[in-house]
């Protein structure tokens, strides 16, 4: 395929209404939205699923600047990985901030161990590890287009976490911050992707790879409520530390 042949806005578009329909299915088959949007979630529920978002944020520039390491990247694309990778470096700190800022003593000075990740969270984060270090560089393209500009479907739902657990926008930085961010790192993910994909292949594997990662989210979403029920009712230990948040 000539690159000057590809309909990058009919591309787009397609990523956008199958992201959509994933995005839907989620928002409409979620436990733990439900939980969000009947009221019923929890600090210590909210809790568990920090703990995951801080386990994979904390691995997303690492696996991405894994991409320009390898040989079959532009040039413009390894600049492209390397930017990105330097401007989210910390960004799981932002979780540690919002979990703290709940009442989780013991996090900033990390008296608290976090536990181990669930295995769906090491799932999208082994995913993530092997789409930037095998098959075609631009896949990991896939995850940067959702995960940039899913806040047209999270926004409602984090409105209502804010609305029933009292939270203010200095308890939600990681969510608030990154929608100011990623606006922009949107727009840079498509202006990537119409500089360096030359292929059907290349559309292909990004395509892949988002519906991939956007099913392995889901399934970390699903195993976090599992895990909240099962500390509630005390058939884990893995979160006892969240005790303090219950009540």
């Amino acid at each position: 395929m000539n690159e000057n042949l590809i309909d990058f806005d009919g591309f787009f578009k397609q990523l956008e209404t199958k992201a959509g329909e994933i995005w839907d299915e989620i928002l409409a088959s979620s436990r733990l939205v439900q939980a969000v949007e009947n009221g019923t979630i929890n600090k210590a529920l909210y809790a568990i699923y920090m703990i995951e978002t801080y386990h994979y944020t904390s691995h997303n520039a690492r696996n991405q600047v894994l991409v320009g390491t390898r040989s079959g990247c532009s040039a413009p694309y390894t600049k492209f990985c390397y930017q990105h990778a330097s401007e989210e470096v910390g960004h799981e700190k932002m979780a540690l901030h919002d979990l703290a800022s709940m009442g989780l003593a013991g996090i900033k000075d990390e008296s608290v161990v976090l536990p181990h990740p669930l295995l769906e969270t090491e799932s999208l984060i082994a995913y993530l590890y092997w789409i930037s270090l095998t098959g075609n560089p631009l896949q990991r393209l896939g995850y940067s287009y959702w995960a940039e500009s899913c806040y047209s479907y999270i926004n409602p739902v984090i409105g209502k976490l804010r609305s029933t657990l009292g939270l203010e926008d200095s308890q939600l930085t990681f969510f608030v911050a990154h929608s100011d961010i990623d606006t922009e790192h949107f727009e840079d993910v498509k202006n990537i992707i119409r500089r360096t994909c030359k292929t059907q292949d290349d559309l292909n594997s990004i395509a892949y790879a988002m519906e991939a990662t956007l099913g392995l989210t889901a399934k970390m979403l699903d195993a976090v409520y599992v895990d909240y029920e099962n500390f509630m009712v005390g058939k884990s230990t893995r979160c006892s530390f969240l005790s303090q948040m219950v009540g």
